[in-house]
């Protein structure tokens, strides 16, 4: 389905991208909810930090696994 949202996006390395926007489902750790979804090319996809708030997830950088730090959903109220 087309999209009237775009925006643009400036990535980890610095360079700004035009995206679509859409708005999706995303499952994690049994958690579940609503998220934004940018459209552009990339090699891999890529979960970002919004997403993972929403879900009341965040990364360990020691273990690599995502560890609950709050209700989910609790970040879009």
């Amino acid at each position: 389905m087309p999209t009237p949202y775009e925006a643009e996006l400036t990535l980890a390395d610095k360079r700004k991208v035009k995206a679509k926007l859409y708005i999706g489902e995303a499952e994690a750790k049994g958690r579940r909810g609503p998220i934004l979804i940018a459209e552009f090319d990339v090699p891999m996809p890529l979960l970002g930090v919004f997403a993972l708030e929403t879900l009341g997830l965040k990364p360990n950088p020691l273990t690599g696994e995502l560890e609950v730090v709050g209700p989910e959903g609790g970040y879009l109220l």
